[in-house]
């Protein structure tokens, strides 16, 4: 019966959009032309479909109707048959009781006749018990057809209901679409009062309701209000995770806090206020959420912490499912004072969050995060200093992986007796993944600031210093600088200073013998500063500075002698779509590098802010978005978003605004426009016209 349902809804809901959806779009651009071409051939198919379907509806019902025919003739011919049998029993009934009589005369005459006659009237009796089975039999037929009857004609009675409860509706849609786009959908379903829906008042409510066809009418546009529609909310923080943008907001009520999005005006809410007022007068303070990391199922950030409304501006580790329920805090590591006697602590809370989604493991919402936190509690006289930690978002699933600077700071406890602490700790940063090791940069007091690593399967395995790039003290990476990782094949990249030839690409393999530079690209102590690494394939894409000290991309293969510039230039902003790297060039243009050649996507018109141009590149499918800054002839700035397909004649504008912060989430680009959150969707589907 469900399935005679589910052909009838697709059928009446096919035809509805057939009936109902007329263009009123009668532009002459070319490309809506096509688009209306393909939907017309789409709605072409969906008209045969519906043909195919009607007339299989039509099969159903004929053979409804057939088969109840043959069930009550098959019926009339059981009671035809019951009739005949009756009769036959009650002629041998006559029979036997004939014979029973003419035996009770022959007794006293003839013997032999009365065996002859005994031995004819057990036959009889045993032809009378076949007969009656044989009723029995035609009688469970005669049940069972009855049955088939009856099942019969309450599909068909249900059939000719659910037909006549079947029904649409077209509706805006202000919730299930962004604010600037409220588009007209259709609800279709049957008014027979499931749930709280009234039977037949021609209104689709809750479950009655089976499903609702059409997509949002445009691509473009606001998302959602974040408080009142003048206020700014301060947009920040932005990742993606299971299809929704999480960020930091502030909707003027509840200071800045954790909010997401799917894109809709009804999947845009505060996932929860973490630091609400101290008293019923007292103002909403911000959560100060910093370094909001999404792994496959669970967000990790850090924040101030409240111990019983009063809060603790170090910050700690929180994780969060995306709700209110699910979002709390995981342990609180630094439990001081920042200043006891003549110790002063120069720490702002936990930081280098770096998360390792459960899939790169094989493991289903077994996301971990692995950070830098100062361990200390004043009570058990503990204070290791700031180092690398991992947790899973449960207080039992987070540790200290390593301490790797021993503490040298004396201390006195309360009991008068002192103790040697760590006030600094080795401050671990930027952590990358790579399978189960986890490298980063340290400072054990001894070797100065470099490479280490970690195995992160491995329950207390260390950390092992990978290689002394610069021999001694001295550090090969600085704490305040912001060195970038990426990974080639199976080599680690990255850039550092080894002494000698000043700040150049390095790789490693995670062993001593196997971390070396790969080129010195500006030869002597001076250095290349290589940055922005990109990888497409087995090729490397850097910025570097080369011996004529201007800033070139550069290519490598991983080798010295496969590292070379390509362009020179001033590039930046080195984006990859999958197979070739898109980059800013000084003079406010947009170039494509296939690895073999340079073609000039854009240049910018106003030569006079040409060096600032371009403000941003990102990647989205096969095409490639960058925004670039432009003086209008009255002196005001804005900035104008393009879409470019990775040529000059297919590089277009999309909007122009006070354009911000771009990501990407859910095949869709995020960005801010005058402090409010907007999207592009480059793939939207079809939507009703009315």
């Amino acid at each position: 019966m469900s399935d005679l349902k589910a052909m009838v809804l697709v059928m009446i809901m096919l035809t509805s959009v057939l009936a109902g959806c007329t263009s009123s779009d009668t532009t002459g651009l070319e490309q809506q032309i096509i688009d209306l071409q393909e939907s017309n051939d789409n709605l072409t198919a969906e008209l045969e479909s519906l043909e195919d379907n009607i007339n299989l509806m039509n099969s159903i019902s004929l053979e409804l109707q057939e088969s109840l025919s043959s069930a009550n003739d098959t019926l009339n011919s059981i009671n035809i048959q019951l009739s005949l049998k009756e009769e036959s029993i009650s002629n041998l009934t006559s029979q036997r009781d004939s014979l029973q009589n003419e035996l009770d005369e022959a007794i006293e005459s003839n013997s032999s006749t009365i065996s002859s006659l005994e031995s004819q009237l057990e036959l009889l009796n045993l032809q009378i018990t076949e007969l009656s089975s044989e009723i029995s039999g035609l009688n469970d037929q005669l049940e069972s057809k009855e049955d088939e009857v009856t099942t019969l004609t309450n599909s068909l009675d249900a059939l000719s209901d659910s037909v006549s409860k079947l029904t649409y509706q077209i509706f805006t849609d202000t919730q299930g679409c962004s604010l600037d786009n409220p588009t007209p959908k259709m609800r279709v379903g049957f008014d027979d009062g499931t749930g709280l829906g009234i039977p037949d008042d021609g209104i689709l409510q809750g479950p009655e309701i089976s499903m609702i066809f059409g997509d949002c009418s445009e691509a473009i546009g606001q998302v959602a209000n974040i408080g009142s529609a003048n206020n700014n909310p301060r947009i920040s923080n932005m990742v993606e995770m299971g299809g929704n943008l999480y960020f930091t907001a502030d909707d003027g009520v509840h200071g800045n806090e954790l909010w997401k999005t799917d894109g809709t005006v009804g999947g845009t809410s505060m996932v929860i206020d973490l630091s609400p007022p101290m008293c019923p007068t007292c103002p909403n303070m911000d959560s100060d959420i910093v370094e909001l990391v999404a792994g496959d199922s669970k967000l990790f950030f850090s924040s101030p912490v409240q111990n019983a409304g009063v809060p603790d501006f170090t910050r700690e580790l929180f994780v969060s499912d995306g709700t209110a329920s699910g979002t709390q805090l995981v342990m609180d590591i630094f439990d001081c004072p920042l200043t006891s006697g003549d110790i002063t602590f120069d720490y702002d809370g936990v930081n280098s969050l770096t998360v390792l989604p459960g899939s790169t493991f094989g493991t289903a919402g077994g996301d971990r995060v692995v950070f830098s936190a100062f361990h200390c509690s004043l009570t058990n006289y503990v204070c290791f200093g700031e180092e690398p930690w991992i947790s899973d978002g449960t207080l039992s699933g987070t540790r200290s992986l390593a301490d790797i600077r021993v503490g040298d700071t004396p201390m006195n406890t309360q009991d008068g007796q002192g103790v040697l602490i760590d006030d600094v700790g080795s401050q671990p940063r930027y952590f990358f993944q790579s399978g189960d090791m986890v490298y980063f940069f340290a400072d054990d007091n001894n070797s100065g600031r470099e490479l280490w690593k970690i195995d992160t399967s491995r329950a207390s395995s260390g950390a092992t210093l990978v290689k002394d790039i610069n021999p001694g003290s001295d550090d090969s990476i600085y704490l305040l600088t912001d060195p970038e990782f990426i990974q080639m094949n199976y080599d680690i990249y990255f850039a550092a200073d080894n002494g000698v030839n000043g700040k150049e690409l390095w790789k490693t393999n995670g062993f001593a013998l196997g971390t070396t530079m790969v080129k010195d690209i500006n030869p002597g102590s001076s250095n290349g500063y290589p940055s922005e690494l990109t990888v497409i394939g087995s090729m490397l894409y850097f910025q570097g500075v080369s011996s004529n000290n201007t800033v070139e991309l550069f290519e490598s293969d991983g080798t010295s002698d496969g590292t070379s510039s390509v362009y020179a230039d001033g590039p930046h902003l080195l984006t990859t779509n999958g197979y070739e790297l898109y980059y800013a060039g000084d003079n406010g243009s947009v170039w494509k590098y296939d690895g073999v050649t340079n073609d000039l996507i854009y240049s910018s018109p106003d030569v006079s802010f040409a060096s600032n141009g371009i403000t941003h590149i990102v990647s989205l499918g096969d095409k490639v978005y960058f925004s670039v800054t432009n003086f209008s002839p009255g002196g005001s700035l804005s900035v104008i978003m393009y879409e470019t397909e990775g040529y000059a004649d297919l590089t277009f504008s999309i909007v122009e605004g006070d354009l911000e912060d771009f990501n990407v989430a859910a095949d869709t680009l995020f960005y801010t426009n005058q402090d409010k959150l907007n999207y592009y969707s480059p793939n939207s589907g079809a939507f009703i016209t009315v």
